[in-house]
């Protein structure tokens, strides 16, 4: 089952619930009137109907695991079809039964899908046209009664509560679709942003991926042909990092990853770029100002970010970075040329410093 298809599970779950608690409610107000009639006039069918259904629908409500939400809707079904039936066999068409023929329609639509909807629409158009034309004399009089003012009265009181009903009905599934779709919406938003995040990010230590960043310093070096002023970029590697994998672990690898990107992200300007190459590499780009001296500070502050050991667990790693440094347009003006210069520096470094921190100038 796909997120959405969950996700809409939990959505006709809401729904069916809060119907159910509204019938509750329609039969729990209704009841004083239902326990005065039979005092009043005597036992029938309708008031057996009546307490039994308003204890089903507690006991449905109440039960302790909600999972079948078949349960709920044949409980919601069957609640508006007697509705529906009690009008026309006691109001024939002066009841409110059309109001809440479409309203149970649009539940069932609702809750289940259109094919069940529309086939429980017509099966209930024709019990009700049934009810009517075989029940009564007159569709619009009622056989229970032959006092046309209580029949009017007692039609009219079914009308405006079937109407009610009708319109709760309806206004709780539009209620709860605006909800959903404001829901859904967010959650779209809010994948899409991450989506977005996760494309110009790197999963594990949260900086630029490469593509970003490769796009960003095509950019870089278009302003500075522009305007006339220097960018650099930085390679770091990580030395011997192999060595922390094979004596500590996968997850102290991690660690000093997200560290190393860490402490970059600290020392690094606002307006400089750091990213994750891959594996134990990094890549910074130097927005301007940018000279020797401002890249020969950087690379000192990076390297002595680790001049301590950094503890992991019961555990500390020591972390050596090996840098090399391109600068635009001394050592190139396209981003190859500055990016191979760079690495061919940082592995100079990497070659003749191998046991402590060292960056090299790019020739």
């Amino acid at each position: 089952m796909t997120d959405s298809q969950k996700q809409d599970n939990t959505t006709q779950h809401l729904i069916l619930s809060k119907l159910v608690l509204i019938i509750i409610t329609i039969c729990a107000l209704g009841l004083p009137f239902t326990i005065g009639n039979w005092l009043q006039s005597g036992f029938h069918n309708i008031h057996l109907v009546h307490t039994v259904f308003m204890a089903l629908a507690i006991a449905v409500y109440c039960r302790a695991s909600k999972q079948k939400m078949m349960i709920d809707t044949i409980l919601v079904s069957i609640f508006l079809l007697l509705l529906i039936l009690i009008g026309a066999y006691e109001y024939g068409l002066s009841s409110g039964l059309i109001a809440l023929l479409l309203a149970s329609s649009l539940v069932i639509m609702v809750t289940h899908n259109h094919k069940v909807s529309s086939v429980y629409s017509i099966v209930t158009t024709a019990v009700v046209a049934a009810v009517i034309l075989f029940l009564t004399n007159d569709p619009l009089v009622p056989i229970l009664s032959n006092n046309t003012t209580v029949t009017f009265i007692n039609a009219s009181v079914y009308s405006i509560l079937s109407v009610l009903i009708s319109f709760t009905l309806t206004g709780t599934l539009l209620f709860n679709f605006q909800n959903t779709l404001t829901m859904s919406l967010t959650e779209l938003d809010k994948q899409a942003e991450q989506i977005e995040y996760l494309a110009n990010h790197d999963h594990l230590t949260g900086l630029s991926s490469a593509r970003f960043a490769q796009e960003q310093l095509e950019l870089t070096l278009k302003m500075a042909k522009r305007h006339n002023f220097k960018a650099a970029i930085l390679c770091i590697d990580i030395d011997k990092f192999r060595l922390i994998n094979d004596a500590l672990g996968h997850d102290a690898g991690d660690y000093a990853l997200k560290e190393v990107a860490k402490r970059i992200k600290q020392l690094i300007r606002d307006t400089d770029i750091a990213c994750r190459r891959g594996g134990d590499e990094f890549l910074v780009i130097l927005h301007y100002p940018v000279s020797i001296e401002a890249c020969d500070v950087i690379c000192q502050r990076l390297m002595g970010a680790f001049d301590k050991r950094v503890p992991y667990k019961d555990h500390e790693i020591k972390i050596s970075l090996s840098i090399g440094v391109a600068i635009y347009p001394e050592h190139g003006d396209t981003q190859f040329e500055l990016r191979t210069k760079a690495d061919k520096a940082m592995c100079i470094s990497k070659d003749r410093h191998n046991d402590k921190h060292h960056f090299t100038l790019a020739d």
